[in-house]
């Protein structure tokens, strides 16, 4: 009987260790680019799995009066900075803002499908407009804008009329003949625009654009991000509902999550050369600087960690809550959508809005400008 406990027992410790392995793992997601070292972009994505696993063991060791707790509890502790982009926690109460408020709000809007692709919601347009006519933003930065049937100039026109802000500068994701058709990185604000430019890679999407705008004589670069998706197809969907559901129709394990792993691997490395040129740029900004949009990326990831080393975080000032998932798709949530800002500025709150209106949530902060 006591040889059988005494293998569970280094059974347990074993775990532990793996377990704690696979947190520290996860840290190393962060600085270690997936195009050097794509495996720990998966023990990033998985960080949260990682953490949970770990506190499970701080509560059964405590529970057990051993030192052991001490291994899954400095492992945690040493990734403080990993746990408040999860579950921000603020010790004291904030000192009064003074500045220029500007409301900014990020929203990829899923081409105006709704929550799924290929399942047109009607009037899903004219609600999205809606909603973001009634945040009163100062600025707005759309991802997914996607408009059919009359001149793009048009369109533009009346959708920032709708909206209230009268000033915007959009880049299609690829350069359409078609006039009539927009499906762009847009960017609406009421302050007028000086400059603007966009980033791309060779034989790639558009994934960005940057906006410089005036505010009280004072110049302010926006950015616009829409970094590279995983682009799961109809098989992914359907070999994830499989492992979900068990009456779906079955995909065989090994080639479901083969096809997958390399997509993600594939997305992984595209956005660590995305968010590179991008850091580069933003280090040569003279402007404060504002950025929003969807990384496609938890806050674990290389893209999150190479940018909030330059730029703060506007839900771990102001937000509240665990996840702050802002994904709404058939996948696990994450939060993937950011508003981001450098020193100039202060996040006096911030908003995730759970509606129904596209596969990812909106999001918004006041960021307060003291030039």
């Amino acid at each position: 009987m006591s040889g059988s406990r005494t293998f569970l027992r280094k059974l347990i410790v074993i775990l532990n260790m793996l377990a704690s392995a696979g947190l520290l793992l996860s840290y190393g997601a962060g600085y270690i680019s997936p195009d050097r070292f794509w495996i720990l972009a998966f023990f990033g994505l998985s960080y949260p799995i990682w953490l949970i696993i770990n506190i499970f063991f701080v509560f059964f060791w405590l529970f057990l009066w051993k030192k052991m707790i001490f291994l899954s509890l400095i492992c945690i502790l040493a990734g403080w900075n990993s746990l408040m982009t999860i579950y921000p926690y603020r010790f004291a109460s904030q000192k009064p803002i003074v500045g220029i408020p500007i409301k900014t709000v990020s929203f990829n809007v899923h081409s105006l499908y709704g929550n799924q692709r290929g399942e047109h919601v009607p009037g899903t347009k004219s609600k999205v407009t809606e909603f973001l006519a009634g945040q009163k933003a100062d600025i707005i930065c759309i991802q997914e804008f996607f408009a059919y049937g009359e001149d793009y100039s048009q369109t533009l026109v009346k959708f920032s009329q709708s909206i209230a802000l009268p000033y915007y500068y959009f880049k299609n994701y690829q350069e359409f003949y078609n006039k009539q058709k927009i499906n762009a990185i847009a960017t609406f604000t009421r302050y007028p625009v000086v400059n603007t430019g966009h980033f791309k890679l060779q034989d790639h999407s558009l994934y960005g654009i940057f906006t410089d705008v005036i505010v009280n004589h004072d110049t302010i670069r926006v950015y616009n991000v829409h970094f590279e998706s995983i682009r799961f197809g109809d098989d992914d969907y359907s070999f994830y509902s499989h492992l979900t559901d068990p009456d779906k129709e079955k995909t065989p394990i090994k080639v479901g999550s083969k096809r997958m792993m390399w997509k993600l691997r594939k997305a992984f490395i595209l956005r660590s050369t995305e968010v590179n040129n991008l850091v580069k740029h933003i280090e040569s900004c003279r402007y404060p600087v504002i950025l929003a949009g969807d990384f496609n990326d938890t806050p674990s990831s290389y893209s999150y960690h190479q940018i909030t080393s330059l730029l703060e975080d506007s839900f771990k000032e102001a937000g509240a809550g665990l996840f702050g998932s802002t994904y709404a798709g058939k996948f696990p949530s994450f939060r993937i959508d950011y508003i981001l800002h450098s020193g100039k500025f202060r996040a006096r709150d911030y908003q995730k809005f759970d509606i129904d209106l596209s596969d990812h949530y909106p999001v918004a902060s006041t960021l307060v400008f003291h030039p």
